[in-house]
C-alpha cells in the first residue's frame, strides 16, 4: 500500500509522515488520517465544480492568478484613488497641502491597497488576516540580516550621491516635514516611517510575492516583485539611476528574508530601517 504523504496547508509542500512541522512557514502539519483537514480538501477538489465552496486561507493555496489579479485591481484603484486626491485638493486645497492632510491620503491610499490584497488573498476575518500575512510571527534571526542590509544599501547610495556619481531623489515627506512649524509637521513622517514599512510590506512581500511563488521560480518572483516596485515607485526610478538601484537591491534583500523568513516583521524593520535612515541621511547633505 502507498504511503500518504503529509502536506502544509500553506505552502503546499509534501513531507514524509514523521514530519510535524513544515520548514518553510513553520505551519503544523496534518495528521495522516481519513477525515484529516487535507483529505477533506482533497475531497473537495475532486468533486464537480458547482459542488465546490469558496475555499478560504488556510485551505486555499496562493498562486500567480491571485497576485495577477490583485495587480490588475490594484492598477485600477490606483487611477481612481488619483482622481480621488484630484478631486479632494481642488476643494480642500489647504487641508490637502496640510500634514494631516497628508497623512489621512495616505492612510486612505494604503488602506484600500490592503483591502485588495486581502481580498485576493481571501482571508475573511482580522485573524485569518493576520496569519496568512505572517504577521502573527516574532521576527527572526534574519532580521538583524536584514537591518545591516538596509543600512549598507542607503550608505552605498549616499557615498554615490556625494560623490557626484549619481542624483538624489526630492522627497516631499522629509521637505513637508522641514518647511512645517508645530506638531502638525510629524503627521509628514508618519507614512515614511510606520505605514509604508507595514502596509507595503503586507502586499508586496505579505501576499503578492507569496503567490507568485506559489507558481514561478524564485528569480522570477523577485523580478516581478522588483518591477512592481518600479512601477509604484516610478518618480524615483525615472528620476535617479542611483535611486532605482538602492530600491532594486532593498526589494531583493526583502523577497530573500521572506523566503527564509516565517515572519513578515523581519521585511517591515528591514524596510523601517531603510526608510528611517533617510533622516540622518538629509540632514548631512542640508
Amino acid at each position: 500500500m502507498q504511503r500518504k504523504m503529509k502536506k502544509c496547508s500553506y505552502c503546499g509542500k509534501e513531507y514524509s509522515d514523521e514530519a510535524t512541522t513544515c520548514s518553510i512557514d513553520g505551519e503544523s502539519l496534518p495528521d495522516n488520517t481519513p477525515k484529516s483537514a487535507i483529505a477533506e480538501v482533497q475531497a473537495i477538489d475532486s468533486a464537480p465544480r458547482k459542488d465546490k465552496p469558496y475555499l478560504t486561507f488556510p485551505d486555499y493555496q496562493w498562486t500567480a492568478i491571485d497576485a495577477w489579479k490583485c495587480v490588475g485591481m490594484l492598477f485600477l484603484f490606483g487611477f481612481i484613488l488619483f482622481g480621488v486626491n484630484r478631486l479632494f485638493y481642488s476643494f480642500f486645497p489647504n487641508f490637502w497641502r496640510s500634514g494631516l492632510g497628508f497623512f489621512s491620503g495616505s492612510v486612505l491610499h494604503y488602506a484600500v491597497e490592503l483591502l485588495v490584497a486581502a481580498y485576493f488573498a481571501r482571508t475573511e476575518t482580522l485573524a485569518t488576516f493576520w496569519k496568512g500575512f505572517s504577521l502573527d510571527r516574532k521576527p527572526s534571526e534574519y532580521v538583524s540580516y536584514g537591518l545591516v542590509m538596509a543600512l549598507i544599501i542607503r550608505i552605498f547610495g549616499h557615498f554615490m550621491v556625494a560623490h557626484g556619481w549619481g542624483k538624489g531623489v526630492y522627497n516631499y515627506d522629509l521637505a513637508s516635514f522641514r518647511n512645517t512649524i508645530g506638531f502638525e509637521r510629524y503627521f509628514f513622517l508618519l507614512p515614511l516611517l510606520i505605514l509604508a514599512p507595514i502596509c507595503e510590506e503586507t502586499i508586496y512581500r505579505g501576499f503578492l510575492y507569496k503567490a507568485f511563488r506559489g507558481s514561478y521560480p524564485l528569480a522570477v518572483s523577485m523580478m516581478l516583485i522588483v518591477a512592481w516596485t518600479a512601477n509604484t515607485h516610478w518618480g524615483q526610478y525615472s528620476h535617479s539611476w542611483t535611486a532605482a538601484l538602492d530600491l532594486s537591491a532593498l526589494t531583493i534583500v526583502q523577497c530573500y528574508l521572506r523566503e527564509k523568513s516565517d515572519s513578515l516583521w523581519d521585511c517591515i524593520l528591514c524596510h523601517f530601517a531603510f526608510n528611517a535612515s533617510l533622516l540622518f541621511i538629509s540632514a548631512s547633505l542640508r
